[in-house]
């Protein structure tokens, strides 16, 4: 059919307004899907999903044991994020009512708005989070959040510190070491339904967050629970107003427990500061052991010489300086044993002040140890542009020089290991999130601060510092105990002097003596109405010792250990028996019977004394020491010591009145005094030791 000329226009026409209109359309969806697609595309987003932060799981805290210090529990908040007003109203109502709220006062006490989010109630029970899940109107959501939780409570959390609401470190470790814990921050991609029924956060995640390290630190918390129970009753005990103490790994430098108790400390459970390495003190009469090993390292000690300490009483300058005793001609080591501070101080003036100052700086004195705690104090040691004798004196018995309570405990460590300052550490290593073990630290020796036989001669000194001095409280029959006490006047604020009345009690050693493994310090503020450190800090720490051998038994038994490996055969152990009050040939038929040995100093009469003493666990084989006493009196001879470990030959010693110079360590090898040789309570017996395989032959064994 042939088209009219009109018909053919009106064909045109249409056929360019369809063409025109999909033009319009095409030209309009270009617009929006390419031109517009952002701002489209992110209304699109704001009002089905978003993006939200994923918190990294934080590290676990572990100690050197592997107990778990410090954990992370999982626990449902809520939030709220109404989108329009009736959605805010519903929100306002349902809070009111499920948390006892007055009405009307929801949307205040939370600042709820229209599109702001809002913290509800974080880390909520599990219980209240179900109830919620299935209830909240919309508007109202719950996410999943960590906690963290110390399984010991409040022990140890002067060390371990704490976190805030959103998991960052506020103090102590948590805070030391917030970057290595906290890990790193994920991101994740949420979105909602298109009604906004049954709304869930799906967390799918765009960027995974890195879990944080964990961490492995020094502290044998068994030991730090016995330091802080044994803290809390000394306090008690002797009505202190505040103790600290500390121990340390003789031998590597790896602290194993330290703690403060403050009775006038209100929240325990998120303790600021560790007042061990915040707070510093006179340490008083501790520090002549300082000042000993500065001494013998000079070689400015013969140790048969006596100096006559004026009765209690020396004028020296313009002060006057006292002793509690009026003690007259001492030798060296009576002057350390009975603490005589007029005996130090004539010896300090001819070590002089020079020496003095560098010897207290060898030992770390006025120097931060850098254990990665905040609030670290370096203490205070003053070199005065001129020297007098009271200055270099009064430095000498711990006056005019401060010192944190680490400090000593770590210089204590220095002169029971043979002369090497280390290096405090508080992290043994690191372990990451497959669960292997990285940075491990190592022993770092800091500098040698006295020769090794200067340091063994200072332990013996020490020793008879419990044994026969100013701590006989501080002896234990189950562990021996080296040591100093320190009794020292409390300066007064305004620094006019010091409190007459006040004073800081301590006492800082080390165990086993023989073969030191653990040193520490324990000091007491202002105790009453017994001042003297060996009557309140020494048996808090001779009970620190013996609860942490009950626990731990193997670590002190050092000779034994070493006679397993040496004699696989001997395995079995057996009970000391009750050998004093028998005759010398009793007390062999019943060591025969129970396959021990006997050190005997007599070949007749009757046993007055024995070490180890009845009861003790011991294998057999091992050796028990008795002192005979003979019939008739007789003179006193020395015997053979060769062979005996130098806890037996100190025991046998102390037992007999002999006084003794310790060399090495191990087994007797040498003594000054010969075997049969006359001696009295004035004897003193050089003993030199060395460790060895196999057990020495005992001359006066049967």
């Amino acid at each position: 059919m042939k088209r009219t000329r009109m018909e053919k226009i009106r064909l045109s026409i249409l056929f360019a307004f369809v063409c025109l209109f999909f033009s319009v359309v095409i030209a309009r969806l270009v617009h929006l899907q390419i031109f517009l697609h952002p701002k489209y595309s992110s209304i699109v987003d704001n009002q089905t999903g978003g993006t939200i932060n994923i918190p990294a799981t934080r590290g676990i805290i572990y100690d050197r044991l592997g107990n778990v210090l410090a954990s992370n529990v999982t626990r449902s908040s809520l939030y709220a994020y109404a989108l329009t007003q009736d959605e805010l109203n519903d929100v306002v109502v349902y809070l009111e009512k499920t948390f006892d709220l007055k009405p009307g006062t929801a949307r205040s006490k939370y600042g709820l708005k229209v599109k702001r989010f809002r913290w509800i109630k974080r880390r909520m029970d599990d219980e209240l989070a179900v109830h919620i899940e299935t209830t909240a109107p919309q508007g109202l959501y719950l996410r999943s959040e960590t906690q963290r939780e110390y399984p010991y409570g409040t022990i140890g959390k002067q060390i371990l510190g704490f976190t805030d609401i959103d998991n960052h470190g506020q103090a102590g470790i948590e805070i030391a070491y917030d970057s290595i814990l906290a890990g790193k921050s994920g991101k994740a991609d949420i979105r909602r339904d298109g009604n906004r029924k049954l709304y869930r956060v799906k967390e799918s995640a765009m960027l995974k967050p890195v879990l944080g390290k964990s961490l492995v630190l020094t502290i044998d918390w068994r030991l730090q629970e016995i330091l802080e129970n044994e803290l809390k009753a000394g306090l008690e005990e002797y009505n202190a107003k505040g103790g600290m103490g500390a121990f340390v790994d003789c031998n590597t430098g790896e602290i194993l427990a330290m703690a403060h108790c403050d009775p006038n400390e209100k929240n325990c459970d998120k303790p600021l500061k560790l007042k061990v390495v915040t707070d510093q003190f006179e340490p008083g009469s501790i520090f002549k052991a300082f000042t000993a090993g500065g001494l013998l390292d000079a070689g400015l000690i013969d140790f048969k010489d006596t100096i006559y300490c004026e009765k209690g009483k020396w004028r020296i300058g313009r002060r006057t300086l006292h002793d509690d005793k009026e003690l007259e001609w001492l030798t060296f080591r009576e002057i350390i044993e009975l603490s005589s501070n007029i005996g130090v101080g004539k010896y300090a003036l001819k070590l002089g002040g020079d020496k003095l100052y560098q010897t207290a700086c060898d030992f770390g004195f006025g120097k931060k140890q850098n254990i990665g705690l905040g609030g670290e104090t370096r203490g205070r040691v003053v070199c005065p542009d001129k020297w007098s004798d009271y200055t270099i004196s009064a430095l000498a018995m711990g006056h005019s020089i401060a010192v944190n309570t680490l400090q000593i405990a770590n210089a204590f460590a220095a002169i029971a290991n043979g002369g090497e300052l280390l290096k405090p550490s508080l992290v043994l290593c690191r372990v990451n999130e497959k669960g292997n073990i990285t940075d491990r630290t190592q022993r770092e020796v800091i500098n040698r601060v006295i020769k090794k036989e200067s340091s063994d001669s200072l332990r013996s000194f020490l020793r008879g510092v419990v044994e026969h001095g100013t701590a006989p409280k501080v002896n234990s029959p189950a562990i021996s105990i080296a040591g100093k006490t320190g009794t020292a006047e409390i300066p007064r604020e305004d620094g006019r002097g010091y409190y007459k009345h006040k004073f800081m009690a301590s006492f800082a050693g080390f165990f086993p003596a023989e073969e030191p493994q653990i040193a520490g310090v324990i000091v007491f503020k202002d105790p009453k109405p017994i001042t003297y450190g060996g009557y309140t800090s020494g048996p808090v720490f001779r009970r620190i010792a013996e609860n942490y051998l009950v626990i731990n038994p193997d670590i002190f038994k050092v000779e034994q250990r070493v006679m397993m490996i040496m004699d696989d055969d001997k395995e079995s152990t057996v009970e000391v028996p009750d050998f004093v009050g028998h005759s010398i040939d009793q007390v062999k038929a019943r060591a025969n019977e129970e396959e021990i040995v006997v050190f005997k100093d007599a070949d007749s009469g009757m046993v007055v004394w024995q070490y180890p003493p009845a009861d003790r666990l011991i294998f057999k084989g091992d050796i028990v020491l008795v002192a005979v006493k003979a019939n008739k009196e007789t003179e006193q001879k020395m015997p053979d010591l060769r062979g005996l470990s130098i806890r037996q030959a100190s025991a046998f010693l102390t037992h007999a009145g002999i006084k003794s110079r310790i060399k090495g360590r191990g087994r007797v090898i040498k003594q000054s005094i010969l075997p049969g040789e006359t001696v009295n309570n004035k004897t003193e017996c050089w003993l030199e030791c060395k460790s060895g395989k196999g057990r020495l032959l005992l001359s006066s064994v049967s």
